[in-house]
């Protein structure tokens, strides 16, 4: 996934229950930093889809 420390100030989860983690999902510094990855992850999947289509056009068009 990505680091804890990139959804907002580091906090320490080690002495809180995990219905009081489970409740921190609901902050928007985590929605935010869940839609950033979500995009990061559709661009870079179109990106690579569309470098591996050109390049199978491109050795395709080396075939006599």
């Amino acid at each position: 996934m990505f680091h804890l420390g990139a959804a907002g100030p580091r906090r320490s989860f080690t002495n809180a229950s995990w219905h009081a983690i489970a409740l921190r999902h609901d902050d928007p510094s985590w929605i935010d930093a869940r839609d950033r990855m979500m995009v990061g992850l559709i661009c870079c999947g179109l990106l690579s889809a569309f470098l591996i289509d050109m390049a199978v056009l491109y050795f395709s068009m080396l075939r006599p």
